[in-house]
């Protein structure tokens, strides 16, 4: 298990990886070895019990450390701080408009893929939250399998979309 959680966990930029800027780690497995893969930091604003159950249940079981808000501000400062590459918005959350919020995020520096929870996921909301900024639409009661599912390809998404692409060469210009 170790082989392919350390393969992925290399495959991610350094800011997800614990490097510091000049390259040491911030981060030791649990023999004490540098490199071990850290827990990836998602941000969720989720109203009911049951949704954020699911959330939790599923972090236990991936390498996803899920940190709730209450409110959209509070989820847009986490996920800034916390350089989250994922989260995970209720449509109905309390504070500003979740179009803003996810059109803030999208325009941030780490370029974070919001995922939406409503319990009217439609062609019409996925279009709007695309238009936004945003990744994708969950339809509410979450289910464990299309939560992970979809976050799973929201950081596939991320980690290929924070790559910078490379320049041409001078011959070719």
């Amino acid at each position: 298990m170790w082989p392919a959680i350390y393969s992925f966990f290399t495959s991610l930029p350094s800011r997800i990886r614990g490097e510091r800027s000049n390259g040491s780690r911030l981060l030791t497995r649990p023999d004490g070895q540098p490199g071990t893969p850290s827990r990836i930091p998602i941000v969720a604003l989720v109203i009911g019990d049951g949704d954020r159950q699911v959330l939790t249940d599923i972090s236990a079981q991936e390498l996803w450390d899920v940190h709730f808000a209450k409110s959209c501000e509070e989820a847009c400062d986490a996920t800034n701080r916390l350089s989250a590459p994922v989260a995970v918005f209720d449509r109905d959350c309390p504070g500003a408009e979740w179009r803003t919020a996810v059109q803030n995020l999208a325009l941030s520096p780490q370029r974070t893929c919001v995922i939406l929870v409503s319990g009217v996921a439609d062609e019409y909301l996925c279009q709007e939250l695309i238009r936004s900024g945003g990744y994708d639409v969950l339809a509410k009661p979450l289910r464990a399998g299309d939560v992970a599912r979809v976050i799973k390809l929201a950081l596939s998404y991320w980690r290929v979309a924070s790559v910078p692409v490379a320049q041409e060469p001078n011959s070719w210009r």
